[in-house]
């Protein structure tokens, strides 16, 4: 398998993890009446996946490399299949979110060691290109789960996950069995195994802090776009889910061609201006008192969002060299809290007073800007 080829199926990975996680979203009637439960058990089909897959994420980076990333990659693959395909044939709902918490703890070594190797074997200067790609699949797996459960929910809700099964079974066996990095890292180099104390250096905080500022505020924003739509421009729920699609899309758009202006501008400049340009948005969003501006604004907005996410990623990949897999992982450990956080802050505000959750959304983001710039870490740019 070329180069070429292997970078497309290590992208195409990147859509497995979004693809399992919200499969389920469209068909919460139909697995409610299936085990015979209520929707609010049903919730914990989502939390189940959800915390195994956050926790692990702070170690799964390093532990992977550990163990060797090509070989861990391929088993967290197919046992990320093999419990999808546990999800299809679970006779009870206990069985059912047992299989749910398999595909969370599979994923949290799956998007760390994928992002690793293909940042790793990026040719010079091509790190924001990756990163783009990469973030456009991952939008792309997004948005094509409520489609797959849509049509599960519409025919039989197991076919959706034999069919995330099939693709996952499907990748694993075509994974390379080496990732045939172009260059030994300073780990290699060292002979070294990686080391969790690597993670603790200020670049590697910094950038995780970074991460976790966003998600608690600018790009985190979605949840209040969605509420706003609801409570203060009176759409129903399937028009806000519209809407939200059509920010998705253009996300999944702008991913790849950040990356290109990452790679010319710099990733501390590009992320500066990525978390500026969102944080301004979203502070705008407060004002957004009639469907057309909420929708122009949220498309925009969701664009923006990918570029942030694509900064950060591709800053946290360089920020520990001899641990690069551990310091994707941590970072995003710490983007996942950062959303959860953020739910638990500004969902409150928003019951008081939708102003201000978005300007305290877009607050966080100016700290997240204080937090790159400090981190004094950058990907190539302009001299």
């Amino acid at each position: 398998m070329n180069g070429e080829w292997r970078r497309v199926l290590l992208y195409l990975g990147g859509m497995m993890g979004p693809l399992g996680t919200f499969v389920m979203l469209p068909m919460i009637p139909e697995l409610r009446d299936a085990f015979s439960v209520s929707t609010s058990q049903i919730g914990w089909a989502l939390n189940v996946y959800l915390v195994p897959f956050a926790g692990l994420l702070l170690v799964s980076g390093t532990l992977g490399d550990k163990w060797g990333r090509a070989r861990t990659l391929r088993s967290a693959v197919a046992l990320y299949a093999v419990a999808t395909l546990g999800c299809a044939l679970a006779p009870n709902y206990g069985w059912f979110l047992a299989a749910r918490a398999g595909q969370g703890a599979m994923n949290a070594f799956i998007t760390p060691l994928l992002l690793a190797t293909l940042t790793e074997t990026a040719p010079t200067g091509g790190i924001g290109r990756i990163v783009g790609r990469y973030a456009a699949c991952q939008a792309l797996g997004q948005l094509s789960a409520p489609m797959l459960g849509g049509i599960g929910a519409d025919t039989n809700w197991r076919i959706a996950y034999v069919v995330t099964a099939a693709v996952g079974a499907a990748i694993a066996l075509l994974l390379p069995a080496s990732t045939a990095r172009a260059e030994p890292d300073a780990r290699q180099q060292a002979g070294s195994p990686p080391r969790f104390q690597s993670l603790m250096r200020r670049p590697t905080l910094l950038i995780a802090a970074t991460a976790s500022l966003c998600a608690m505020g600018p790009i985190g924003a979605r949840i209040l776009v969605s509420l706003s739509g609801r409570d203060v421009v009176g759409l129903s729920g399937s028009q806000v889910g519209v809407l939200l699609l059509a920010g998705g899309l253009a996300g999944m758009a702008a991913a790849p061609l950040w990356g290109i202006a990452l790679d010319r501008l710099g990733g501390r400049r590009a992320a500066t201006i990525a978390i500026a340009v969102c944080s301004g948005l979203v502070a705008l969003l407060s004002a957004a008192d009639a469907v057309w501006l909420l929708a122009v604004l949220w498309f925009v907005t969701g664009a923006a969002t990918q570029a942030v996410v694509v900064s950060f990623q591709s800053l946290a990949s360089i920020a520990t060299p001899d641990n690069r897999a551990g310091a994707l992982s941590f970072t995003l450990s710490l983007r996942f809290s950062g959303h959860a956080l953020g739910a638990v802050i500004w969902l409150p505000v928003f019951t008081f007073s939708p102003t201000w959750a978005y300007l305290g959304s877009a607050v966080a983001g100016a700290f997240a800007i204080v937090a790159v710039l400090a981190s004094r870490i950058d990907t190539a740019g302009p001299s």
